[in-house]
C-alpha cells in the first residue's frame, strides 16, 4: 500500500496491526488538532457561582486535507485507483481484535495506525474520509482529488486480570454501547447491574444524563452473579421441584435488586450517590 514518491519528510500512516504503510503524495497545507475535556458545574444550590468538576477527557483528534494529483503522469492515471483507494483501504474492517481489546466484540475492525509527520506522531484510527474529485481527463477519469481526513486517538482499554499483567477479563467487566436516550439506570438494568455500580465505574454524576453514543464499562457484581447462579439452578434438570422453586424465588429477588430502578430502594441509593 506504500506509494511511489514517499520520503521521510512526508506524512505517513503505518498500521500497528500488520505494518502496512501509506505515504501521502503532498503534505497538507493545514493541520488541525483538537483535545476536548468535559467539565460540569457542581450541583450546588443558592450560589451566584458554582465550582466546576472535571468529568473526563475525550480522545485527541486531528484533521487535514490531502491532495492527490496524477496530471503529471503520461498518460494521466486514474487518481482514484492510484491514490484514493489505497487511503480508503485503511478504513476496511479486516482486522480481528487483539489482546487488550473487548473479547465480546467478535466483529472485525479497521487497522489501528501510527500517523507521523515531522516531529508529530499519533496512535490513531481513521474516523472519516471525505473525497472530492476536482479534475477529470478527457476520458472522464478523475485525475485530481481532495481527501478530508479525520483521525481519532487510539487507546486500548486494559483491565487488571490474573497475575501481574493487565488484560481484558470478560468475566469481570464488559463494555456496552449506549443506545438512544438511555440513562445510567436503564443501562445498568439492561445489563444485570445496579445504577450505583455503573455510575461509579464510569464517573457519572447526573443520573438523568443522556448517554447516547457513549461506551460504558459494566463491572460484575454479587447481584448479577446471584442472578446467573439462580438461573442455572432453575433450568437444572437435577434440581428438585422445591429446589427449583427456591432458586426461582432467589433469581427474582436478585433481579429485582439490580433492576428495580423505580423502587424506593433505588431512589434511596440515588440520593446517597448524588
Amino acid at each position: 500500500m506504500s506509494q511511489a514518491g514517499g520520503s521521510a519528510s512526508k506524512a505517513m500512516f503505518k498500521s500497528l496491526d500488520d505494518g502496512v504503510t501509506f505515504t501521502v503524495q503532498y503534505n497538507p497545507k493545514e493541520f488541525r488538532v483538537e483535545k476536548s475535556l468535559t467539565w460540569e458545574e457542581a450541583k450546588t444550590q443558592g450560589q451566584s457561582t458554582n465550582p466546576i468538576q472535571f468529568q473526563k477527557g475525550a480522545p485527541m483528534t486531528a484533521s487535514f486535507d490531502l491532495v492527490f494529483d496524477t496530471t503529471a503522469d503520461t498518460p494521466p492515471k486514474n487518481v482514484q485507483q492510484v491514490w484514493v483507494d489505497a487511503l480508503l483501504a485503511l478504513t476496511n474492517a479486516d482486522v480481528k481484535p487483539a489482546q487488550g481489546e473487548p473479547e465480546e466484540l467478535k466483529k472485525q475492525r479497521p487497522r489501528s495506525l501510527l500517523f507521523t509527520w515531522g516531529t508529530f506522531s499519533m496512535k490513531c484510527v481513521i474516523e472519516s474520509v471525505n473525497v472530492t474529485y476536482l479534475m477529470f481527463a478527457s476520458t472522464g477519469e478523475a485525475v485530481r482529488a481532495r481527501c478530508s481526513v479525520k483521525l481519532k486517538e487510539w487507546q486500548t482499554a486494559t483491565f487488571a486480570g490474573a497475575g501481574s499483567s493487565s488484560t481484558w477479563d470478560s468475566e469481570k467487566i464488559k463494555l456496552v454501547d449506549v443506545k438512544g436516550g438511555q440513562t445510567v439506570s436503564q443501562v445498568a438494568s439492561a445489563n444485570g447491574s445496579d445504577m450505583r455500580t455503573v455510575a461509579s465505574a464510569n464517573g457519572i454524576t447526573d443520573p438523568l444524563a443522556d448517554l447516547t453514543g457513549q461506551v460504558l464499562s459494566i463491572p460484575a457484581s454479587a447481584a448479577s452473579s446471584a442472578i446467573s447462579a439462580a438461573a442455572k439452578a432453575v433450568t437444572s434438570g437435577n434440581a428438585s421441584s422445591a429446589g427449583k422453586a427456591a432458586a426461582s424465588a432467589a433469581q427474582s429477588s436478585a433481579t429485582s435488586a439490580v433492576t428495580g430502578a423505580a423502587s424506593k430502594a433505588a431512589s434511596d441509593a440515588l440520593k446517597k450517590l448524588f
